[in-house]
């Protein structure tokens, strides 16, 4: 499993740009570390921007997107064979508002009212629950089938919840980049590979290794 730095378009926030999964993904134009996912893409706007990362969120079994996605990029994810669910919420920043792997999720307030329909969509149990005082668990956690990472504030009984609804056997806190504790903002994870922002410290880079990726 392969663990390295990137920087997309000279900028470290990468979780921002991509959603990856272990069969799918969405990268925005000009993102040079797509294969090590080993994952289906498909390139492409999302809202017309490139913040791919802070619009979407999802599972091998389906990709959420809000309904400001244009026809021509639904149409793009479409042709590509992406699995998608539009989800139509007032808030649209689902990469911050989701916390996902193949196994559960966890969910803002924000999207309590449409928990059934992304329980639906992604075929796992969601819990709705805040992360380190946060209504933000997308952009305070990274998540694959083995372990999750989250928000340096995040206190121990969250983590243990976190932990359980993702069904991982690893959880802890850490930063990205250098000091940010929204590490969702900075780094993409599935089973396969682990990208992390360019300026992700060693001893950052060492955490993240344990939880995402040591065997």
């Amino acid at each position: 499993m392969e663990l390295s730095r990137y920087n997309y378009l000279g900028n470290s926030n990468i979780g921002f740009y991509a959603t990856v999964t272990n069969s799918q993904a969405i990268f925005p134009p000009e993102f040079k570390e797509n294969e090590i996912f080993e994952a289906e893409g498909v390139e492409t706007y999302v809202a017309r921007t490139r913040l791919v990362g802070l619009f979407t969120a999802g599972n091998s079994n389906s990709i959420l997107v809000p309904d400001v996605v244009t026809d021509i990029e639904k149409k793009k994810m479409e042709e590509a064979g992406i699995e998608f669910t539009e989800i139509s919420a007032k808030e649209t920043a689902l990469g911050n508002l989701v916390l996902t792997n193949d196994k559960g999720a966890v969910i803002s307030k924000a999207l309590e009212d449409q928990k059934e329909e992304i329980e639906e969509a992604l075929e796992v149990d969601v819990e709705v629950m805040d992360i380190a005082g946060t209504p933000n668990p997308g952009a305070c956690g990274t998540a694959n089938s083995r372990g999750v990472l989250l928000h340096r504030d995040t206190s121990e009984e969250t983590a243990e919840k976190v932990k359980e609804v993702l069904d991982v056997d690893y959880a802890d806190i850490g930063t990205v980049n250098t000091g940010s504790p929204f590490v969702g903002s900075g780094i993409l994870a599935n089973d396969h590979a682990v990208l992390t922002g360019q300026d992700t410290s060693g001893p950052e880079v060492g955490r993240i290794d344990r939880v995402l990726v040591e065997k």
